[in-house]
């Protein structure tokens, strides 16, 4: 965990996280593979983004749950935050986690019980707008 936790964290049903926690399902081979130089890697809370309610009444899917949005202006093509939390092969992982992101075959990383920021963004469909952002994949230095 860290000392770093961001003023506004969401619901509070997870640990706030800087890096990825390797689960032990994860092959050692597989984990020396994902992990990287660690270069470009955005540690801690990003000052880039805030952890906001959505209000109730807001015409959102997400309404009157957390939500992740810009604090600054962010420019097209900009590295905004990584996704972090528990990597585990599928089967390790909470079988009805909303957290889920697939990082490689059968590898994901799962924020449900503890991640970062960016465990709070949502998914455009159903808000009537195009997404303004999108995934790509990276690696870092170690756990």
């Amino acid at each position: 965990m860290s000392g770093r936790q961001p003023k506004c964290f969401g619901d509070g049903k997870a640990v706030f996280i800087e890096r990825n926690v390797w689960d032990p399902s994860v092959p050692e081979d597989v984990k020396k593979r994902l992990q990287g130089s660690g270069k470009g890697i955005i540690q801690g809370p990003s000052n880039r983004v805030a952890v906001q309610p959505i209000p109730p009444d807001a015409k959102h899917p997400a309404a009157g749950q957390w939500g992740l949005v810009a604090a600054a202006n962010l420019f097209p093509g900009e590295h905004v935050i990584d996704y972090v939390g528990r990597v585990s092969t599928m089967d390790a992982a909470e079988p009805d986690s909303e957290y889920v992101a697939e990082l490689c075959p059968g590898i994901v990383i799962d924020a449900a019980r503890e991640g970062g920021q960016a465990r709070f963004i949502n998914d455009f469909h159903g808000t009537g707008k195009m997404p303004n952002v999108r995934f790509e994949r990276r690696v870092e230095a170690s756990g």
